[in-house]
C-alpha cells in the first residue's frame, strides 16, 4: 500500500463499515472455518481460534488450546484478531472479550466489530506512530555511507513513511541497501529497501516532505515483530481513549 495515502481514501479503500458487509466477512471465516489469531496484552500473548457465530450485535469464538492464555484474555480489555484467507488479511478489534457457555462447552464473545479491515494480497495497513518517543530509521548505502536518520511517520510490514524538513538527497526508485529501525532495545529491524515516492508537502521555504520506502526480502520474523509493535501501539491507545 502506498505511504501517500491520505486517512480518508485508507477509509474508503481498506475499513467496512457497513454491519451487513462486516457480518458477510464474518461468516464466510466461520464457513471456511478459517484459523483465527487473537492477539492481546499488548501483543504478547495470544491464542489460535474458530469464529463460532457471528450476531447483529456480537461474535462469537472458541477457545484456545491453553488454559492459561484464554483466562489471561478473559482478564483483558482490548484484543486484535487477524486472519488471512486464501492470503487476503482481515483484521479487527474486540473489546472485553468475555467467557460464556455456548452449546454444550465454552465460548468467548466481544460485540460485533463497528469496522474490519481487508486487505488484498501484497497490501499493508500502515500504522500512524506517536509523536512521542518516535522511532527512528538509519539510511546507508552498500559501503555504510549514511543517507538518512529520520523519526518515523507510519510503519506498515510492507514499509513506512518519513516526514523530513527540506529536499531529502534521495529519488523515486533509488535502492537502499541498508534499512535499520529499532523497535526496542533488543529488536532490530535491518533489510534493503525501495524509495517509492518522495513528495513535498507544504510550500513554505523550508519544505517539509514526505518519503516513503518499501522494505525488500524482509524476514518473516521482522513481519512478526512489526506486527507486534503494531498491535502494542493500537493497545495502548485504546487504554489512553478508555481513561
Amino acid at each position: 500500500m502506498s505511504a501517500s495515502l491520505s486517512n480518508e481514501e485508507i477509509e474508503d479503500r481498506y475499513f467496512l463499515l457497513g454491519r451487513m458487509e462486516i457480518l458477510n466477512v464474518l461468516n464466510d471465516l466461520i464457513h471456511r472455518r478459517e484459523p483465527v489469531s487473537v492477539y492481546f496484552n499488548g501483543g504478547k500473548d495470544f491464542i489460535l481460534t474458530l469464529l463460532l457465530e457471528a450476531r447483529s450485535d456480537a461474535l462469537i469464538f472458541d477457545l484456545g488450546g491453553d488454559e492459561r492464555s484464554n483466562n489471561l484474555l478473559e482478564k483483558s480489555d482490548f484484543c486484535v484478531f487477524i486472519a488471512t484467507p486464501d492470503g487476503i488479511r482481515v483484521q479487527f478489534s474486540g473489546f472485553e472479550p468475555k467467557r460464556f457457555s455456548w452449546g454444550e462447552s465454552d465460548a468467548f464473545w466481544v460485540p460485533l466489530p463497528e469496522r474490519l479491515v481487508r486487505l488484498q494480497r501484497r497490501e499493508c495497513y500502515r500504522n500512524i506512530l506517536p509523536l512521542i518517543s518516535a522511532l527512528r530509521v538509519t539510511l546507508s548505502d552498500i559501503d555504510d555511507i549514511s543517507l538518512a536518520d529520520w523519526a518515523l511517520h507510519d510503519l506498515s510490514v510492507g514499509g513506512f513513511g518519513a516526514n523530513v524538513i527540506g529536499a531529502p538527497r534521495l529519488k523515486t526508485g533509488q535502492t537502499i541497501a541498508h534499512v535499520m529501525i529499532a523497535l526496542s532495545d533488543k529488536t532490530r529491524l535491518t533489510c534493503s529497501g525501495v524509495v517509492r515516492h518522495v513528495s513535498q508537502i507544504d510550500r513554505n521555504d523550508a519544505g517539509r516532505y514526505r518519503v516513503g520506502v518499501e522494505f525488500i526480502d524482509l524476514p518473516h520474523v521482522m513481519e512478526v515483530a512489526i506486527q507486534r509493535y503494531i498491535i502494542k501501539i493500537e493497545y495502548e491507545r485504546h487504554k489512553l481513549l478508555m481513561k
